[in-house]
């Protein structure tokens, strides 16, 4: 008898941008801007301003978005601290950090076009969703 295999989309990406000035254009199908109408009132015309600066939602029913930032990895040699403990030294990880969960498939074209850009497979993630 055949085995069935059936694949589950992936829900899991781990994505690793050059720097953090690159999250707005990555991301920028995430980010939100309020505006503000204002109606003249001798013609009702309305017009909408941006109210404030736009900003990422990191969260929604379809997915979660989690900022891991600069990620540091031990360089393979030890320290001692004041106390005489040793502890192992640490260098950072090139690039920014960023996990996405998705939560069904609504916002998964949008993921998915982020992480054919900047997706990664970490051997062991330093975070992930639980």
């Amino acid at each position: 008898m055949d085995e069935l295999i059936i694949e589950t989309p992936k829900t899991d990406f781990y994505i690793k941008l050059p720097s953090e000035a690159d999250l707005p254009t990555a991301f920028a199908a995430f980010y939100k801007q309020d505006y503000v109408t204002v109606v003249d009132e001798e013609t009702g015309e309305s017009t909408q301003t941006p109210d404030g600066d736009a900003y990422l939602v990191t969260h929604s029913h379809d997915y979660a978005i989690d900022l891991v930032g600069v990620i540091h990895e031990p360089t393979g040699n030890m320290l001692t601290d004041d106390e005489g403990n040793e502890y192992p030294e640490t260098a950072p990880v090139d690039g920014w950090h960023v996990n996405v969960r998705l939560v069904g498939d609504g916002r998964r074209e949008d993921v998915e076009a982020i992480d054919a850009l900047y997706g990664v497979v970490p051997n062991s993630p330093s975070r992930v969703f639980l």
